[in-house]
């Protein structure tokens, strides 16, 4: 038995006029109805009466068409279903990222995603490079947005997306203000918070060989993860801080922020998935991130 059996029962079933019944499935009259004979034949019983004026159910017909009708519009969500978790219309997308991400293109990326697949279900977490690392291999997300940090993702399927400098940032009254940009070399005898060194290890290797080259060690007065924390500080005097410039969005009043000419690293974000992955989910949503670089 085959759904277009089906379909073609249904028509008659619901116009009771094989002409009208062909005419609406955009068939010949003749082979619809060879194609019900063989449906009768198949189940071995009669579905409809047949008169030279008219057609009607049989008993039997009267049981199965609400039967039919649902075999056919099972059939039909399942092909839905089917066709939008191959085109990523819908399904399941786990989504881990870190703070630089949300502080700059995510936060549109995922309104757009929502906005045009709202049949697929977001999920996302805040976490770490290391958790985030972890997830992918035990395959509990499907999409991680991090700054690699001196780890090696050659084994990941990934996608460079956003690319930027550190800034300094300081109380407003400062002395350094009155600068449009600063040099390392400047912040010689200035209280510094940076990040710990027990969690960025490689980070702050990259920071440590910066101020060695202008020739000093620098006066660290705090190591904190927190970028508003940090912030916080800066704008109550306790120290000036390194920081991504999209922290900029984020600040406080009270904080300025000046460039730097430096050999400082530059913040690099990327997606990264397993390769073997190749759900449509993860390009539909890496294709809304605005100015990615490619």
């Amino acid at each position: 038995m085959e759904l277009t059996h089906l379909r073609y029962f249904i028509a008659v079933a619901e116009e009771l006029h094989f002409g009208r019944a062909a005419a609406k499935l955009h068939i010949a009259q003749p082979p619809l109805s060879q194609q019900i004979k063989r449906l009768e034949d198949e189940l071995e019983i009669k579905l409809f009466n047949r008169t030279s004026r008219r057609v009607e159910l049989s008993a039997a017909g009267k049981i199965f068409l609400p039967e039919a009708r649902g075999i056919v519009e099972q059939a039909d969500k399942t092909l839905a279903l089917m066709t939008g978790l191959s085109q990523g219309q819908s399904g399941y997308l786990a989504i881990a990222f870190n703070e630089t991400a949300i502080n700059t293109f995510l936060p549109a990326a995922i309104k757009k995603f929502t906005g045009r697949y709202p049949e697929v279900k977001l999920s996302l977490e805040e976490s770490g490079i290391v958790e985030q690392f972890n997830a992918l291999d035990e395959k509990r997300i499907h999409l991680g947005f991090m700054r690699p940090l001196g780890y090696d993702i050659e084994a990941y399927s990934k996608r460079l997306l956003l690319r930027e400098e550190y800034v300094l940032a300081l109380p407003a009254e400062h002395k350094l203000c009155a600068y449009s940009s600063l040099t390392l070399d400047m912040l010689r005898h200035e209280p510094l918070i940076l990040l710990p060194q027990s969690r960025y290890k490689y980070l702050r290797d990259c920071f440590d060989k910066s101020f060695r080259r202008c020739g000093f060690e620098p006066d660290i007065v705090q190591e904190l993860n927190s970028k508003h924390t940090t912030l916080a500080l800066v704008k109550e005097g306790v120290g000036l801080a390194l920081v991504p410039e999209s922290n900029m969005v984020c600040s406080p009043g009270g904080v300025e922020f000046r460039k730097l000419n430096s050999d400082l690293p530059t913040v690099e974000i990327f997606a990264l998935w397993r390769p073997e992955n190749d759900s449509p989910l993860i390009k539909n949503f890496l294709d809304l991130i605005p100015d990615a670089i490619s």
